[in-house]
């Protein structure tokens, strides 16, 4: 078995979704050699090679890979916290098991980019954030350099939707929140 477990090490309510949690978790082993055989593994994964990160979607989960350790959002309970753990690493132990099988890809894919973020932003240019447009702001996001909170308008109740969107490509990225 090449990871023996994940460590919970973290685990707090969401500042956005007060039924969710975050939780961070450490590897036993750094799964960095791994992540070219992940990005073959998990078809709908977002690997960021220069970040070395690599994040998924499971059952509306945000996880976020890196070579330590998991963040994992939009955790429902302690429970599920720990299954999820389990299902992370027996994904991971899965794909090394498999590596002789598996073609490695060291590209990155499917990065998201500051006009994917742009789109959900309120487009009103209006300075609050600290920079003169939306489009500044949604490349401050897409480089980990601002919080989505410092958009005063996309926290606004009819932006629910679309504040969604956007944390979710931040964490997508391997920001945190």
């Amino acid at each position: 078995m090449f990871l023996k477990s994940i460590e919970l090490t973290f685990m707090q309510p969401s500042i956005s979704q007060t039924n969710n949690i975050r939780i961070r978790g450490e590897f036993t082993t750094s799964i960095e050699g791994l992540f070219p055989y992940l990005n073959t593994y998990l078809k709908d994964g977002i690997y960021n090679k220069e970040a070395s990160t690599l994040t998924f979607v499971y059952n509306s989960k945000i996880i976020n890979l890196q070579k330590d350790e998991v963040i994992v959002s939009k955790i429902s309970s302690k429970v599920d916290a720990i299954e999820t753990l389990e299902y992370i690493k027996y994904i991971i132990n899965d794909c090394y098991d498999k590596k002789s099988e598996i073609t490695p890809n060291y590209n990155s894919k499917n990065l998201i980019s500051a006009v994917d973020i742009y789109e959900y932003l309120p487009k009103i240019n209006c300075g609050k954030c600290g920079v003169t447009t939306c489009l500044a702001f949604a490349d401050k996001l897409m480089k980990g350099q601002f919080n989505p909170n410092r958009c005063v308008h996309l926290y606004e109740v009819s932006n629910k939707d679309n504040k969604e969107e956007v944390e979710n490509m931040v964490l997508a990225l391997g920001y945190y929140l």
